[in-house]
């Protein structure tokens, strides 16, 4: 289903495929692919997230429909593909470049879409309604999937991934958005600030998640022996 939708989203993208400066998508779709290979793997979940959002947030407000799209689903498959621990089967690539796909279009419609329609012209609200609709349909989608796949229970799933992610895509929004009010698509130097800054904590983050599989692993192993001492006692 979500492919199917996908597929009708990027026929949409190509009839619509109107780019300003070819030459300046091509460099900012370039800095999206080198965002999406930096992705950090989340704690009891098979699946990574990487700092290509932000990139995605910036073409809300600086490119076309098409642009938009052709960056998330560019990016989704950078990620699938790129330095993974186990290659992934073809279903898992196909089920996350859609997802990608259909979150980045629903984002920009809704971002473009409701402003328009109440008659406002901001790019602060553009922003912030693109972040909205792009999270809670990236960790929705993501957690049902994986709800679907390992049986496991959907709220405690998104609720989960959503603690994971919430300031992850919280401090990006943040960035893009200064990115886009500073640039307005003409400044390429810009953009590598953004890349430059999301790597810095790219780094603080992956930290952080190593830090916290390290804390459940000593837990667990302190907790094992705990069992073996007891069980070592009963006898």
């Amino acid at each position: 289903m979500i492919a199917a939708v996908a597929t009708a989203v990027l026929t949409v993208a190509a009839s619509r495929w109107n780019p300003e400066s070819f030459l300046r998508f091509l460099l900012f779709f370039a800095l999206a692919m080198v965002a999406s290979a930096m992705k950090v793997r989340l704690p009891g979940f098979k699946t990574t997230i990487s700092i290509n959002f932000v990139f995605i947030l910036i073409g809300l407000a600086l490119f076309s429909f098409g642009e938009t799209v052709l960056i998330g689903l560019g990016g989704a498959l950078v990620q699938s593909l790129w330095k993974t621990q186990t290659r992934p089967k073809a279903v898992q690539v196909l089920f996350n470049a859609s997802c990608m796909t259909v979150c980045t279009a629903a984002a920009f419609w809704t971002s473009h879409a409701v402003p328009a329609m109440l008659g406002l012209s901001s790019m602060a609200a553009t922003m912030v309604l693109g972040a909205c609709v792009y999270v809670v349909m990236n960790t929705g989608l993501v957690s049902l999937v994986i709800s679907l796949a390992e049986g496991r229970s959907l709220t405690k799933l998104w609720s989960s991934y959503y603690e994971w992610t919430f300031p992850y895509f919280l401090v990006g929004a943040a960035i893009a958005g200064l990115a886009s009010a500073a640039s307005r698509g003409s400044n390429l130097g810009v953009a590598l600030l953004v890349v430059l800054a999301m790597y810095f904590v790219y780094v603080y983050y992956r930290m952080h998640v190593v830090r916290a599989v390290l804390a459940n692993i000593s837990s667990d192993s302190q907790e094992n022996v705990a069992v073996l001492a007891g069980a070592s006692q009963g006898r």
